[in-house]
Formats: structure tokens, sequence, C-alpha cells
């Protein structure tokens, strides 16, 4: 595909994993020369785990691989078995021998005179299984109980278990206690750090026979390694989408941009990746835009209540509290037909329901504040001619002495802002004639 645009001899980022490309990084090689000296010693049963995608099969082939010279090597792929049959066929069938439809028994023995019947140049057999942490109890003690085979006190079966984190908290079981005593080492892999998952890609180029600077720039592999938080799963998917778009564009090497367009398409597969770091620039204008004073020009409806017990209803009313990054103003003095206040029972509309007196009373003194004085004149006759610039209410609703079972029913707020709204339009048509 893009290998001879790129001059690479096969694709450096494959979907299957090839122990040949296996890429050791912080304490790996560490781990994995424990697990191999567990296994070629016959001290115990050897487990490796690690989070999804992290390159456990991986790992788990290469030993397969390397370990082969004195152990006959078998690899089960899968912990699909739902009975322990199941699994002595994939035995038998891995090592060449015929299995027919038989009982457990009788397959334990087929799967026992073959490892008993191994040549005397090979020292028993490596049987690795991976996604052991989908395993069920009796397989579990099944292959417990091939560990058991040995020849003149040399163990004949060496068993590498390879599964998600999960399998440490499933042979933490009591009932696997038998088992779980005779894991003599064990092994965790764990994520690459940024550093790591940038010598992971260019690693990976060069074993492709490749030049990673005609290949990828040093701002692509350094996106890759952001997005991806170190799973070497989502870097092989990411790295060669990337590849794919820019042999596609004939980009070389490539560039952020293929990246973050791969990305993009990437994100509807169900593979996590980060957010792509983002630049200063696009920081600074984050901070502006959440941080700048900004204008609402629609009105706003506040309700509160005065210390005499009179709810107040405020209409378009502008909070007087300062904004965080501007300095205090001086209180400014109310000027004529600014905030002017307006009683219901006083705006001559017929069918208010609100008394005139409590609401001429207490709202002229803590609801309507100074600005009552001045607006008692032109408020009362809006017919005489001026033009009022009406933009705050006041409602004073009194408290009944009455328990609560005598108030009246709920009535819906239409009525009262209705009565509101005519009493602004008059107030337009007045200023407008």
């Amino acid at each position: 595909m893009y290998e001879s645009f790129y001059n690479l001899d096969h694709a450096p980022f494959p979907a299957s994993p090839d122990p040949a490309a296996l890429v050791n990084y912080g304490d790996l090689g560490t781990q994995l020369g424990d697990l191999a000296s567990c296994l070629t010693s016959g001290q115990g049963i050897a487990v490796l785990t690690g989070p999804p995608g992290s390159g456990k099969t991986i790992c788990m082939l290469a030993m397969t691989r390397d370990l082969t010279s004195s152990l006959l090597g078998i690899c089960l792929r899968t912990g699909q078995f739902d009975q322990p049959a199941e699994l002595l066929k994939s035995i038998l069938h891995a090592m060449g021998r015929p299995h027919r439809q038989q009982d457990d028994q009788d397959l334990r023995l087929s799967v026992a005179d073959a490892i008993l019947g191994l040549p005397t140049s090979t020292d028993g057999i490596l049987l690795a299984v991976d996604e052991a942490h989908r395993l069920t109890i009796p397989i579990l003690e099944e292959l417990r109980g091939l560990t058991n085979l040995d020849s003149h006190g040399r163990p004949l079966v060496r068993l590498l278990l390879a599964g998600q984190c999960e399998l440490e908290e499933q042979l933490a079981d009591p009932r696997l206690d038998g088992l779980n005593q005779r894991v003599r080492a064990q092994a965790r892999v764990q994520p690459l750090t940024r550093a790591e998952s940038q010598d992971y890609i260019v690693s990976r180029i060069r074993f492709a026979g490749g030049d990673p600077r005609e290949v990828m720039s040093d701002e692509a592999i350094e996106l890759l390694a952001i997005v991806c938080d170190g799973s070497p799963r989502c870097l092989n998917h990411l790295a060669d989408a990337s590849l794919q778009r820019g042999a596609w564009s004939a980009t070389r090497p490539i560039t952020r941009g293929q990246v973050l367009d791969a990305l993009t398409e990437s994100r509807r597969l169900p593979l996590r990746f980060n957010d792509p770091g983002r630049s200063a620039d696009d920081t600074a204008a984050d901070h502006l835009k959440h941080t700048a004073p900004q204008d609402h020009s629609a009105a706003k409806i506040e309700l509160s209540q005065s210390d005499d017990g009179f709810c107040s209803v405020e209409v378009g009313s502008e909070s007087n509290s300062p904004h965080p990054l501007q300095p205090p103003q001086p209180p400014q003095p109310p000027t004529r037909g600014d905030g002017i206040a307006w009683d219901l029972a006083a705006s001559g509309d017929s069918d208010s329901t609100t008394p005139a007196g409590p609401a001429a009373g207490p709202a002229a003194g803590p609801a309507a504040g100074p600005a009552a004085g001045p607006a008692a004149g032109p408020a009362a006759g809006p017919a005489a001619g001026q033009a009022v610039d009406v933009t705050e209410y006041d409602v004073v609703l009194p408290e009944t002495e009455g328990s609560h079972a005598d108030h009246q029913p709920a009535r819906p707020h239409a009525g009262l802002f209705s009565r509101l709204r005519r009493a602004a339009s008059r107030t337009t048509e007045v200023s407008d004639s």
C-alpha cells in the first residue's frame, strides 16, 4: 500500500503481532528474562498480565519462539474453553496427535501419553495460554494437573499464563490456592511513557527498513505519543492510518496535519485516544473568552423577599455587583426616567387585584428606594405626553395572616406578566406619539 512510497520493506505497524518486531522498553526486558528463567528451569508457573493492547501477546509469542530450542512450544491464542475436554483436544491438535470423541479421562490419558512420548532431546513442552483471564476455574485446575507430569523429577509441562489484569484477581481465589502457590514468576506490562512511545515508533520504522526522518516528522511522532497514551495497539493503528493518508496525499514526511486527520477518523472506533495538545494561542483565546465580560441583552427576572415579608419581582433589572475583572465603580445618583418603579395598583390597570394600600406603603420604602419619589409623577400619568423608559417593575404582594389552608390556590403567572407587558406597551405608545 504505502510501503513503496516511503521506501519500506514491509509495513512497520501491522495489526497482527510479529514477535520479530518486539521493542524492549523500560524494564520489560528484565521482566521477560525472569519469566524465561522460570520456564526453562521448570521452577513453576509464569504469569504475564497487562492492560488491553499493551503487547502481552507479542511478548508471549516472542518467548515461545526463543525458548523452543529444548522445549516444544505450544501457544493457545484463546481462552475460550467451556469444558476441560476442549482444552485437551486443543493440546493434542497442537502436538499433531489425532483425537476422537472421547470422555475427559480418555483425553487426559492421551495428552499424558503424547507428552511422555516426546524425544529424549526435548525437555518437555512450553504451554502458553493467551487470554487466560477468560479461563474458568475447572480449566485452570486442568492446567494445574498437567504441570504434575514429570520424568525422573524433571517437569515436562512449563506453563505460561498471559491475560489482562483480572487474571491476578482470579488467581487469588481461595479455590485456586493449589495453582497460585505454584506461581514462581509474575510480570506486568506497563503502558509506555511519551519518550518510550516516540522510541517505539522510531524503532518500528527502522525495523521496516525506513528512515524515520523521511517517514515522519518530529511533530507528528510527538503528537502520536501524546494522543495514544502509551498503548502500543493505539500507536500501531494511528501511525498506520497516518501513513495511509500521507501516501494518498503524496506527503513525505508525515506532518502533524495527517495525524490529526487520522485521529478524527479513528475516533469513530472503540479505541481510546487523548485530546491533542493545544497551542498557547488557543489557550489564551479560551481564557479571554471565559473571562471577558459578556453583554446579555435579554431582560432578567428576579424574585426576592423584602424584610417586611413582601415579595418583589424585578423585570429587566441589572445586577449592581461589579465584574471580578473590573474595578468597583462609585455609586451614581439616580436620574429621572431611569429605573422607574411601577406599582400595579397605581398603574391604572383595571384588572389588577393587588391592594393599593400595602403596595404603596412598604414598596415605596424597601423595594422602590429613592427611585419611588421622583418616579411617582410620571409613573402615575403616562398619558401626559412624557416619554418614560421602563426598565424595572416592582410587584408587591402582601402576606395574609390566615393559615396556609385559607390561602387561595396557586394561579398561573400569565395574568401577572400580561399586565406588566400591557403597562409597558402603553408607555411605548405614549413615547412614540
